[in-house]
């Protein structure tokens, strides 16, 4: 999203609110399709057990979805101001909940990523039986 600087050059002029909303619009398909490349990239590099977990690998793709997601930001922020002179804006609001999914992933960190797979590795996980017996009974 490279764009950014375009799009706010496009947003200031005194042009007709369309020509902003149509520039808006393909900003957010770009975006959308940028995080689907991330994705199918993400997929291609995972490891095919647990047992491989690739911590570099991982933080690299890591921080493709976090540079994704600070872009994203920034797009939503200025979506968010275009829509408050005019409409909304056909697809923003898939934008806004792939950009919460990636934040949202983004906040569990590598280190719990990493022990999840070893207590996996080792057996040490519960049934899904086991966590409907606990959550009925309230045991934490």
């Amino acid at each position: 999203m490279v764009a950014l600087p375009l799009f706010d050059l496009v947003l200031s002029a005194t042009e007709p609110v369309e020509r902003s909303r149509t520039v808006a619009s393909q900003l957010l398909q770009s975006a959308l399709l940028d995080l689907q490349q991330i994705e199918k990239l993400d997929e291609s590099l995972m490891p095919p057990d647990s047992a491989h977990f690739d911590r570099a690998t991982a933080a690299l793709i890591r921080g493709l979805y976090e540079d994704w997601a600070h872009q994203a930001e920034a797009l939503i922020e200025r979506l968010g101001n275009l829509e408050r002179r005019s409409t909304p804006i056909e697809g923003a609001e898939a934008l806004r909940d792939a950009h919460g999914r990636t934040k949202a992933m983004l906040s569990v960190p590598l280190e719990h990523i990493e022990e999840a797979e070893r207590d996996i590795e080792e057996g040490r996980t519960k049934s899904l039986e086991e966590v409907r017996r606990e959550l009925r009974l309230g045991v934490h």
